[in-house]
């Protein structure tokens, strides 16, 4: 059994009153299938009564997470678990989950800033998407997706690594058009890696494209103190 948590930061408007929405994808690399799944959204949007907001998973069930209430109240910031994603247990974990946001009103328009999923598999080994391996060569790859098109004006990363001793680590940042070493095996043993790196951290991406592919790449370049990738993000402005 294994944890998985992956965000996308969208920052795209909801087309207004149009029947097709917005749609993102999150992809998961790894198996399993669900044993519990959570779903944080976050749209800016002046009159959350007009939203519909749709969860599909990877094999093509699809639920709806909030069916236009909460009338008048502006903006949606919110967590669904059990009772709204209930739907998708047993469902397989590896693929595209597609989120789709649409707007049935005219007037008020709104813009899904960022989404992400927390999904718990069934996996029995640590041979997932957030176990570090081990040994010289080996490397736990987690990807993200960016949907947003144009040039990085400021950007942002956050990583939250559970381990015992974080001077075994080397942690790399990949982008489209660049990587940044994170971290290189520094600290000695202190335990666990919770930072965010900013512009200045990060100069690299400056200037560079947003969309497509983002990486995180963690390597443990010795044996018994082991780790996990409890969560990362990162935040850009085009």
């Amino acid at each position: 059994m294994s944890f998985i948590v992956k965000t996308n930061a969208v920052n795209k408007a909801i087309p207004d009153n149009k029947k097709t929405g917005l749609s993102d994808t999150i992809k998961v690399f790894k198996g399993g299938k669900v044993k519990d799944l959570e779903v944080s959204v976050n749209i800016k949007h002046p009159y959350s009564g007009d939203l519909e907001v749709t969860l599909t998973s990877p094999s093509g069930k699809s639920a709806i997470l909030h069916s236009r209430t909460g009338s008048s109240k502006g903006n949606l910031k919110k967590v669904f678990s059990k009772k709204s994603t209930t739907a998708f247990t047993g469902q397989k974990v590896n693929g595209n989950w597609k989120l789709t946001v649409k707007d049935y009103a005219p007037r008020d328009s709104g813009s899904l800033i960022s989404w992400s999923i927390r999904l718990q598999n069934d996996a029995t080994s640590e041979d997932s998407e957030i176990y570090i391996p081990d040994g010289k060569g080996k490397k736990l790859v987690s990807h993200q997706l960016c949907n947003v098109a144009g040039k990085i004006k400021d950007i942002s990363a956050s990583v939250d690594i559970k381990h015992g001793y974080i001077g075994d680590l080397q942690v790399t940042l990949i982008g489209p058009d660049a990587s940044v070493k994170l971290h290189n095996r520094t600290d000695g043993n202190k335990k666990n890696l919770k930072r965010t790196y900013k512009a200045k951290d990060l100069a690299a991406f400056i200037g560079k494209k947003a969309k497509g592919t983002w990486t995180l790449e963690v390597s443990d370049h010795a044996p018994r103190d082991s780790g996990r990738i409890k969560g990362w993000h990162i935040d850009l402005v085009v």
